[in-house]
């Protein structure tokens, strides 16, 4: 299956992304600053001074910038093969980062065996995107699965909101895997097919 989830989001952000293409910012800029936010949002998180509530709403805004700097190159004409690749790799770093603001949290609060889950939260959702690059450097459509990056964001987001991290870590870790060996077997599918 595609992306519902990252299609509906990339529907909230036309608004949004309409009023930032008047100005002069650019797509680039946006994903800098997308980047820049997650970047913020991993410190407060690893300080540990915000509720649960308020680290999940900020989870939110900071990956909203992943649909925002699409929404303005679509709308300024500016989509390019570059900026594409650069968006990519940005939200690489932009993913790392949150994983690693959550787990110095976890590690302040005294909770260090939590790291192990999520770290394999965090090799999961690499592999997600790797999979999907690796198969787009094929010619090969990869966006299936159960937990893309949007529904990784959402997810994660929510469990916070209602204070149930842990949980949601959990759910990442073991669904983000499957959703590699699902990419796996449909790139291997596609291949064997058009031998």
């Amino acid at each position: 299956m595609a992306d519902p989830l990252g299609k509906y989001i990339r529907i909230i952000a036309k608004y949004p992304g309409s009023i930032l293409a008047k100005t002069k910012i650019t797509p680039d800029q946006v994903t800098v600053v997308g980047l820049l936010a997650n970047c913020v949002v991993a410190y407060l998180i690893a300080r540990g001074n915000l509720s649960y509530l308020a680290m999940g709403i900020l989870i939110w805004v900071a990956g909203f910038f992943d649909a925002l700097d699409g929404s303005v190159a679509r709308q300024t004409g500016r989509v390019t093969k570059f900026g594409s690749f650069f968006d990519s790799v940005i939200d690489r770093y932009s993913d790392s980062v949150i994983y690693l603001g959550i787990l110095a949290y976890f590690l302040r609060s005294g909770n260090p065996d939590h790291a192990i889950l999520i770290t394999v939260a965090m090799i999961g959702s690499l592999a997600v995107s790797y999979v999907r690059a690796k198969a787009e450097a094929l010619d090969l459509e990869c966006e299936i699965g159960l937990m893309p990056r949007t529904a990784r964001i959402v997810l994660l987001g929510a469990a916070f909101c209602v204070g149930q991290a842990l949980w949601g870590i959990l759910i990442i870790a073991l669904l983000t895997h499957l959703t590699v060996l699902q990419r796996i077997l449909y790139v291997r599918k596609k291949l064997v097919k058009s031998r």
